[in-house]
């Protein structure tokens, strides 16, 4: 109870502050990740852990950020401490905005809810923020690659505005049946190389919490019926009608190796045995021990390959 109060109930009388370029960077990057921890902040300011730690709980107590509760579920659940995680309030979107920030609209409603989250769904959060802060912080220092983030490539998608849901979509046979499936990735993202080149990627953050394979029901989620759909809207150029991009491929943080394999049997399956370089697998360990450039991911035809590759 003593921690609750500590980090959900915020005093009567705020810290009085003046907003800094620092609280500025703060909350565009907590508006950008959705969710984020202290730590990931920290990674991204480039400066004292401990001063982005004193400006984010001054924004706290002033309400231009939030603490979302359901992380004090997953703190129990873990032992040790772990960094406090943010996102961004209506207050916090407002006072951007006078600074000529873009703030996507899609992240603002019911913002303000966001103590409601699940913890599955604070953790998977930053989970996806993990993955971008560790490209983000790769990338620095590099003259010959940048990113491309998500709105830059809706920017000129066809009928698409730039806050709008990345979907993809395609036909894909079940039990002998045709049916339409779609899915969502957790984040769309691009590297630009200097002689103009783009590579786009879409990110699966897989928990573990979903069979690989088909079970039982055909109805259910499984990731098998994931790659499928990415295999085949790839073959039926939907990214390119639907998106405006020319390629993508899938990345994959999965729990341990032997899942990975696992995956990695279900895509020779759907491939008639021949797999497919569109897919590339790591598991968390391997990326917490490295970064997704230096990462050697496994393709979907078992070949040790980089994202810049």
């Amino acid at each position: 109870m003593r921690e609750r109060r500590k980090l959900f109930e915020r005093p009567d009388e705020p810290r009085a502050m003046r907003v800094t370029p620092r609280d500025v960077a703060l909350m565009e990057n907590i508006g950008r990740l959705r969710l984020a921890s202290a730590a990931q902040l920290a990674a991204l300011d480039g400066g004292s852990a401990q001063n982005v730690s004193r400006s984010l709980l001054a924004l706290w107590e002033n309400k231009y950020v939030e603490r979302p509760e359901a992380q004090a579920a997953s703190r129990l659940l873990y032992e040790g401490s772990r960094p406090v995680i943010y996102g961004l309030t209506r207050k916090g979107a407002a006072l951007l905005r006078t600074y000529g920030r873009d703030v996507r609209r899609r992240l603002l409603d019911g913002i303000d809810k966001e103590r409601d989250a699940g913890w599955r769904f604070v953790e998977h959060t930053v989970s996806i923020a993990e993955f971008m802060v560790r490209l983000e912080v790769a990338l620095r220092g590099r003259n010959d690659l940048r990113i491309l983030e998500r709105g830059e490539i809706l920017e000129d998608a066809p009928k698409s505005r730039r806050d709008r849901l990345v979907k993809i979509e395609a036909s894909i046979r079940i039990g002998g049946a045709l049916r339409k499936n779609a899915v969502i990735p957790d984040a769309l993202f691009g590297l630009r190389f200097n002689n103009d080149e783009e590579s786009y990627f879409m990110l699966e953050i897989d928990r573990g919490e979903m069979p690989v394979e088909r079970y039982k029901n055909a109805q259910r989620t499984y990731f098998s019926k994931k790659m499928m759909t990415y295999y085949e809207a790839n073959r039926q150029q939907r990214h390119m009608h639907d998106l405006g991009i020319k390629n993508f491929r899938v990345l994959t943080v999965t729990t341990t190796k032997e899942r990975v394999e696992r995956m990695l049997t279900a895509l020779d399956a759907i491939t008639e045995g021949r797999g497919s370089n569109m897919f590339l697998f790591a598991d968390q360990a391997e990326l917490v021990a490295s970064n997704p450039l230096d990462l050697e991911w496994v393709s979907g035809k078992r070949e040790v390959v980089r994202l810049t590759d």
